[in-house]
């Protein structure tokens, strides 16, 4: 049954196969769990790494057949591509989020200007306090660390997260909607010489990201670097190799002592040096072949890249071909 069919004579009220749902704030009892959800938090929901996973694994996900009957018209004469392409129209028109946002973002960088086989982009990276939403090293060293703002976001935490991002990175950006770029301009110009130096992008309602009239690039601002701060963007493994490529040995110390001892080798090594060596081993992470990459579709470049989907990708382009036949 479909879920137009469902709706009983309450006009705030449903259920969807056993699924309690309050239209607006819904009440949703999933596999024996009740849970609040609205129909924007279900389309967010789309686009994440359990729902696609479900739809490449099983073939279907409850979130994804609810937002199908929510939003598309006539499903039933519709591939899961075509589907996903018009809900992504729907978040893009309505509702842009920030996987909206890093999604643009990563297809006009890392597909339009760059090349996916010498660039490599980092989603939640960890800096101090902060997690910045995305990190991009090029081939030719340059790296974008972009805070993304979207409509749905606030500015409150804004400073305290440039600031903490300058501690590894040398140069910010933020990435916000052409509605608020009054308002980013207005809070960086109040942050001093931290805010003078972050570069901003405006993504445009026709999803243009780099207009020269509109934003400005980064500027280099190094005060606030901190060893410990740049050592912590890698894994155990990377620092390893930075300190045997340097030093050509690693600590001999006891295993409660060993992270202490890597980091004081760490802080020797001139922080320009390494800063640029700690690039070098970030960018070895999420390989993925422009030729793989490339058969994406665009939609979903950000899920199948920042999830390491990319091994499934064959199955993802079958799925994608199907036709719709999903059920309450």
């Amino acid at each position: 049954m479909r879920l137009n069919t469902l709706w009983n004579n309450s006009p705030k009220r449903g259920i969807i196969g056993g699924t309690t749902v309050l239209k607006n704030h819904k009440r949703t009892k999933m596999n024996g769990d009740v849970i609040m959800i609205d129909n924007s938090r279900a389309i967010n929901r789309v686009f994440t790494r359990s729902v696609i996973t479900d739809l490449i694994q099983k073939g279907s996900n409850e979130v994804y057949d609810y937002v199908v009957q929510r939003y598309v018209n006539d499903p039933d004469n519709k591939t899961h591509g075509e589907i996903i392409s018009e809900i992504y129209t729907h978040l893009g028109r309505e509702k842009r989020n920030e996987y909206y946002y890093m999604n643009t973002l990563l297809n006009k960088l890392l597909v339009g200007i760059h090349n996916v086989n010498t660039t490599t982009a980092l989603s939640k990276v960890r800096i101090g306090r902060s997690i910045a939403d995305i990190v991009m090293i090029n081939g030719d060293g340059k790296v974008y660390v972009m805070e993304i703002k979207s409509e749905l976001d606030n500015f409150d935490r804004l400073y305290h997260q440039v600031s903490n991002y300058f501690t590894a990175f040398s140069k910010v950006s933020v990435l916000s909607s052409i509605h608020e770029l009054e308002k980013v301009e207005q809070l960086l110009s109040d942050f001093g010489e931290i805010g003078d130096a972050v570069g901003i992008y405006v993504l445009s309602d026709h999803d243009t990201i780099f207009n020269k009239a509109k934003s400005r690039e980064p500027k280099q601002y190094t005060d606030l670097l901190d060893y410990s701060c740049i050592f912590k963007l890698m894994r155990k493994h990377e620092y390893e190799n930075l300190l045997l490529q340097y030093y050509k040995e690693i600590p001999k110390t006891p295993p409660a002592f060993y992270f202490k001892a890597c980091l004081e080798m760490f802080k020797n090594i001139p922080i320009s040096t390494a800063q640029d060596m700690v690039f070098n081993q970030l960018k070895k992470r999420n390989r993925i072949e422009k030729s793989e990459f490339e058969n994406v579709q665009n939609e979903l470049k950000s899920i199948v890249y920042f999830s390491e989907l990319s091994i499934m990708i064959p199955t993802l382009e079958q799925f994608l071909q199907k036709r719709y036949k999903g059920e309450f």
